[in-house]
């Protein structure tokens, strides 16, 4: 039976693919389990991995410990997370390894410039698996997973045509700050990894249910099934991810890497098509190197504000910048991408009670949109009816 090992000291010690594609909408159940059910299903096994023991586990977090002010524990909870990445999430494992060498330059220095262990980077794989445009049921948004009153209370900007929850940079220093806040209330990290998750008042309350007992084990059974489970999976997620060749866990390859971008700051407005057809670059590129403008169009405002290229574009950017910005409001038309790049296809069988209306709403769609993509002359449905219905890749049915 597997043991408590309490901090040596302060030693220190979770896609789809495709060409350019962005991830495919993701939550926190991407690579965190909200329930004990699945990380306690032992009928799966890793293949072709080397079963460690206890110790060697031990030693494993010791490392980590020495590197880092965060306790690293290594205990029966966290062993289960470590069995529950290796047999049920291994692929998207590689998926996160290959999308770090994009996004992890970012992280590491923003939590740099605030003083913050570089280890935190691993919670924006429990919170979106790295997908700018995870969004969870509740509505939190982007790789740090924020609601739109957090968001705003941390100086995002959020509107019609950007949601900056969704920019890799500017989300990450506002996670930073709210990190820094966290620590700076409770003193101790684990606990501050805690909050992310239910918030202060919830570890607050759990310490006083607990009788003011102050560490995260002791304040566990006091926490909701989902707060209680989110710092093992944190801890066994980093010591995967520094370990992640031990246990013959491949990398996808990276499409693109930090360093082969750059940022320009436009004052114009510019659509992602008219840049696309003048540059060369795939639409589907500019939409995963700017994720926060949320309808491949960047509007008119009082501010520059950010556009990412690749590098080897940006000098033929600047010199074409008038050509490409846009002096008039684009049509719709002009600034949606190709249906098949922006959704992906669903079918709905009509039901007895169904309307086109109500399958619109349901989809968030049109009537027409849905008489178009079943070339249908009148409305009338039929029950066992086969709809086709393009689905925003950012929606989540309910």
């Amino acid at each position: 039976m597997l043991k408590f090992f309490p901090v040596f000291s302060v030693f220190f010690l979770f896609l789809t693919s495709g060409s350019w594609s962005q991830p495919s909408p993701a939550t926190q159940i991407a690579l965190f389990p909200l329930t004990t059910g699945d990380i306690n299903d032992t009928s799966l096994q890793v293949k072709n991995w080397k079963e460690f023991s206890d110790l060697e586990f031990e030693m494993g977090f010791f490392e980590l410990n020495r590197r880092s002010p965060i306790d690293f524990d290594y205990n029966e909870h966290v062993k289960k997370y470590i069995d529950y990445y290796l047999t049920r999430r291994r692929d998207l494992l590689s998926k996160v390894l290959g999308l770090s060498k994009y996004y992890f330059p970012i992280f590491e220095e923003t939590l740099d410039k605030y003083n913050l262990p570089l280890e935190l980077k691993y919670l924006a794989i429990i919170e979106s698996a790295l997908n700018p445009n995870a969004q969870s049921r509740t509505g939190a948004m982007g790789l740090w997973q924020f609601k739109y009153n957090t968001a705003l209370m941390l100086d995002l900007v959020i509107d019609n045509y950007v949601d900056e929850r969704q920019d890799p940079v500017k989300s990450t220093d506002a996670a930073c700050r709210y990190l820094d806040f966290l620590y700076n209330t409770f003193g101790d990290w684990q606990l501050a990894i805690a909050a992310y998750n239910g918030g202060p008042g919830v570890i607050r309350n759990a310490v006083t249910r607990s009788g003011g007992k102050t560490q995260f084990w002791e304040i566990m059974p006091y926490l909701s099934e989902e707060t209680r489970n989110y710092l093992p999976g944190f801890l066994a997620m980093a010591y995967l991810m520094e370990n992640y060749k031990t246990f013959d866990i491949v990398p996808d390859p990276p499409k693109i890497i930090w360093h082969q971008t750059d940022t320009v700051m436009i004052k114009q407005s510019v659509s992602f098509q008219k840049v696309s057809e003048k540059l060369g670059i795939p639409a589907e590129t500019i939409r995963f190197l700017n994720p926060s403008y949320k309808k491949n169009y960047i509007p008119l405002y009082d501010q520059a504000v950010p556009f990412v290229l690749p590098v080897s574009k940006i000098t033929e950017f600047i010199a074409s910048e008038s050509q490409i910005s846009e002096p008039v409001f684009p049509t719709r038309g002009q600034i949606s991408a190709p249906v098949s790049e922006t959704k992906f296809l669903y079918k709905h069988t009509v039901e007895k009670g169904d309307y086109l209306n109500r399958i619109a709403l349901k989809y968030r769609c049109s009537i027409d949109d849905i008489m178009k993509w079943n070339g249908m002359e009148n409305p009338t449905l039929h029950s066992g009816q086969q709809l086709i219905i393009w689905v925003d890749k950012d929606f989540q049915k309910r």
